[in-house]
Parts: structure tokens; sequence; C-alpha cells
């Protein structure tokens, strides 16, 4: 691992900014890592890696194991240095179930200068991690675009710029229509090659439009063969303008007919004008057309924010995932490598795992790994087929709806930091006697078998009763995730199940058995006669309890054992 990194040489009389402290080398930092969780993939899917930690210790990690010049593309949606605290809803689950109240998520507030050098540090970082023929893709908002264009430019090169995309995030409505000079509704994208050199992948993208035939009637032209709009031919072969012509794609106006002139070697139309070339629509359905068209850098065909209620992952400023599948498609290939530094809610990643991208996501915050590993953990389908099964990833993985031939992904998270990791405060149990919990597990004939019948907790109830709020009778409204390892090592979660359900009102299970399959370190984890069997609840408070009990392989009609051990850990949220 190099010293340090530095941008390259800049041109002369090249415009720069300036502000206190202003540097512009990077000394990568030396984190430790230490495995907390992870889920392992199914039937040879692959496995991603998420970060937990500053992200700066988080690049200097992969820096110094292996993936510099590795990362195809990078999409960093940072803080915008809006001067803004954003905060998410605490919701129980369930159809029609109230809110408790609000979770601060993360501050945006910085002191001048500061937010300019967080974001030099890493990009310098990000830089060295770019392959080659990489691409990064900085997404901000009108507060600081200007600035992100010049850092960039300096720390990429001018030559490195390949466009700036402006997308359409949200519509006017509310306060926005009655907002004096122009609201704001539009984001940026800022575009950038590794180097001057670099020959990045380009999938030109596609806008397709569905009309209907009223709509198709209105904007097109119409003959025996259908809807069409014409185009300048502009240096067409007479010889090509003849092929078109006998196809019947060529286009006189004022009701005139195409002339060909093959001594003249000319082809016209018989009442002036100019002849066209037809396009016809696509006719995709009864009285319904496509249209194609080719995508500029001005994005308002993408669904904007809070318009995808299925993908709501109750996490701010979530971006769609029509965003980062254009983004995606554009500028990598299945198989590539994708970062995204500012990982969040997990947009990007669940759309890397869909287009069959491996991914590396990386955040400061447990909320937003959990929201993402939760994320992750689903298998990716249509939100109907989530619903028809009623429980989450669980039964879709291992109940009566399983489809063990498709291949599933997973995940690692590592806590980076420097220093002793292990002595980082997160994640270490703390010990209650107010919350509880009711659970059956049993073992018999290869399967292993989780009831859990009951859950209590202090924190849920204590929001309830200040929103004075009745808790319903079904405990699972309280519980956002259950995740099971099925031989706890007392060091790293293992699992071998996650229940994740996306949405707000299906609930987990509850109830789950499986096989225990082979775990991420090779070794069958229900090999023993006896295992310890943990299962976490994370509550819809981001607080999360971790049960654990000895398991042993049960005789026939014996009763099954009822987890004794109890202890909690508290998200940074």
């Amino acid at each position: 691992m190099t010293a340090e990194t530095a941008p390259p040489n800049r041109k002369v009389g090249q415009i720069s900014l300036t502000w206190p402290g202003k540097r512009l080398t990077a000394v990568p930092s030396r984190p430790r890592a230490r495995q907390l969780e992870s889920y392992a993939p199914r039937n040879g899917g692959k496995e991603g890696l998420l970060l937990y930690g500053d992200n700066f210790d988080a690049l200097s990690w992969l820096l110094a194991n292996g993936y510099r010049g590795g990362v195809r593309l990078v999409y960093l949606d940072p803080p915008y240095n809006s001067n803004r605290t954003y905060s998410s809803r605490i919701r129980l689950r369930g159809k029609g179930q109230p809110s408790l109240g609000e979770v601060t998520v993360y501050d945006d507030l910085w002191q001048p200068g500061d937010y300019l050098q967080f974001l030099a540090d890493r990009l310098l970082h990000l830089r060295e991690l770019l392959h080659e023929d990489g691409t990064l893709w900085l997404h901000c908002d009108h507060r600081m675009q200007a600035p992100l264009l010049l850092l960039l430019e300096e720390i990429f090169g001018v030559e490195s710029h390949l466009n700036t995309v402006f997308w359409r995030s949200q519509t006017m409505r509310g306060a926005k229509v009655h907002a004096r000079y122009f609201p704001h509704s539009a984001q940026a994208i800022h575009i950038f090659r590794s180097t001057p050199r670099g020959r990045p992948i380009w999938n030109a993208p596609k806008r397709e439009l569905v009309l209907t035939e009223k709509d198709a009637a209105a904007q097109y032209l119409r003959d025996e063969r259908g809807f069409f709009r014409t185009s300048d031919p502009g240096t067409y072969s007479f010889q090509r303008l003849k092929a078109l012509n006998a196809e019947g794609r060529l286009y006189a106006p004022y009701g005139g007919d195409v002339i060909v002139d093959e001594v003249a070697q000319r082809i016209f139309a018989s009442n002036g004008g100019n002849i066209g070339v037809k396009y016809y629509l696509k006719k995709t359905g009864r009285n319904r057309y496509l249209l194609t068209r080719p995508v500029d850098n001005l994005w308002d065909d993408v669904p904007g924010l809070g318009t995808v209620p299925g993908e709501d992952e109750n996490y701010p400023t979530q971006k769609t995932e029509k965003l980062l599948q254009r983004i995606l498609e554009t500028a990598s290939r299945p198989g590539d490598l994708i970062l995204d530094p500012f990982a969040g809610s997990g947009t990007t990643l669940a759309v890397a795992r869909k287009l069959g991208r491996d991914w590396i996501g990386c955040d400061s915050s447990w909320r937003a790994v959990r929201t993402a590993a939760s994320r992750l953990s689903r298998r990716p389908s249509s939100p109907a087929s989530d619903q028809a099964v009623g429980a989450g990833s669980a039964n879709a993985r291992h109940g009566s709806g399983d489809h063990s031939s498709v291949a599933d992904s997973g995940y690692r998270i590592l806590r980076v930091g420097v220093g002793d990791s292990a002595k980082d405060g997160h994640h270490q149990p703390v010990t209650t006697s107010t919350s509880g919990a009711k659970i059956q597990c049993e073992r018999a004939e290869g399967l292993l078998t989780v009831r859990i019948e009951e859950f209590h907790s202090p924190q849920v109830a204590i929001l309830a009763g200040k929103a004075k709020v009745s808790l319903p009778h079904d405990w699972r409204a309280q519980v956002r995730a259950v995740l099971i390892d099925s031989d706890y090592d007392g060091i790293s979660l293992r699992a071998a199940l996650v229940d994740a359900p996306a949405g707000k009102s299906v609930l987990v299970s509850g109830v789950y058995s499986f096989a225990p399959s082979v775990d991420g370190g090779g070794r069958a984890s229900n090999a023993s006669p006896v295992c310890a069997v943990a299962v976490l609840i994370v509550d819809v408070a981001g607080q999360e309890h971790l049960f654990v009990n000895p398991v042993r392989e049960s005789a026939p009609h014996s009763q099954p054992e009822v987890a004794l051990e109890y202890s909690s850990r508290n998200c940074d949220c």
C-alpha cells in the first residue's frame, strides 16, 4: 500500500477550489477488521461485502487487501451539506399499524471547509480503487454541485469529466408549487473516468414509453402498417434510399408520392417538400404501442424519491432502484465489482446483485448496515410473490415456497476501524431482565425447528407508552427481522436463515424449519451432538436481542428445548 495518494498534475491556469486547511493528499489509515456477521450464499450464489465503520478506514482496508484497481464502478451518494438532521419513523409492522415516533438516522451538519476535505480524502482513495477503465458517479444536489465538480476535476483531471446527469428526483407538489425563483426538483450526478486515458464501458441506455392508441394518434402519422414518425435521411446513399423505398419506409409530404429518378440518381417527393424515413412504433398489446428513444443527460423518466412505495426501506434520502439500474447497466457488465462507500439503505447493492455484479458497501451507521443486510437477504422477486409467501425471505428459502435450484447471494459484515476493533462498544451483549421471549428449538432427523411463541421489547413498549399506543397481541408487530445461527460460536453470527420481510405490512413468520447447511467456515453446522442455536431478533426501534440455547438431537416424541440465555445489543441509531 502506498503511503499516500495525490491527484494528477493539474493544467496551468486550471480553476481550483480553496478552503481552510486544504490538502489533496490522503495517507491511508491502518484499520483492523473483525467479522460481525455472515449469511452464506446458497446454490452457487455470490457473497458480497458490507464494511461497517468510517468509510475512510473501509477504503484504506480495501486498498491494503487487494482491491486496488479492481472496482469497475463507484456510485456515491454522500451527505449534501444540507444543514439538516435526517430521521425515520418507528413503525409497528402489519396493516394499519401506527407510528411510535421518529429516530435520528444521521446528521448532515458541517463546518466551513470540513465537508470538502471530508470528500476529498475519500475521493483520493476511490480513485486508487477504480479500474483503469472504471467510472465514478457522484450524486449531489444544488447545494454543492458546482464545488464538487471543481473538486472532481482537480482529483481526476478535467479531461476525465464525461458528463453531468440531471435527474428529476421530485415532482412539484405541496409548498413547491408556490416556491419563488423555481423550486429545486432535480439532482446532479457527476460522471468521471478514473484517468483521462481511460476507456470506460458504455452500454447506451434506451428509454421506453408505452402509448395508448389515442396518444399515438395525437403524436404520430399513420398508414396501413401502423403509427410512424419520420426523420431526415441525412447522408443516406441513393441505393440505400431505394432499398428503404422498396420496404415502404419512405414518406412524401403533402399527399405526394416518392419518385425514384434512376438517371439523376436521386429520390424526391412529387408534391415538394423533403422525403423522410419512416420509423414505426412497436405494438405491444391491444391498443398499446412501445416508443423507444435514446437517453441524454436529462433523466425525467426514472422514478423519483418517494414514488415507489414497494421499495420503501424506511430510510431517509433512499434512491430508487430504476435509477441505479440505469447507471449500472450503462457503465458495467455482469461480474464487475461495484462499490458504494455510502451504502445507506443498500439500493446500489441490491441492484448490483439483481444484475449479476459483485458488490461492496460501506457505512458508518449500524442502522444502515442492518437495513442493507436485511434487504440483501431476500431473494430477488416481485413484491407480489413476497406477499403471497406471507413471511418474507425465510419461507421463500426454507418453507413451502423454496426454490432450491435458484442461486442466492450472501454477505459478510466486517467491523473496520483503527485500534483494537474487538474492544469497540457496538454489538457487545448487555444483560437485561426486562426483556423476554419464549423460543422453542428442536433438532431431529437433520432438521432444526425454531418456534418463537412470545417476544417483548422494552424499548418498543416505552415508545408505545409515550405515543399512547396499545401494542398488538401479535408479538410479530414489534419485529423487523429474525436471524438464526444454527451453531453459534459466541463471536460472529453466521446466519443460516434470515427472515426480513419487505414493505410495512408483512410480518415475520416466527416458525422456521430447515436443514442447517455447511457454513462459511466449511464445516457442517449440525455435526456435533450439541449445538448453540442463536436467534437474533431485531425490533422495529432498531434494538437487537440475542437469545442463545444449547440444543441436542432429539429422540422421537421428546419435548423441544426452550431458550434460556438472553442478551440485547443496541444499534447506533
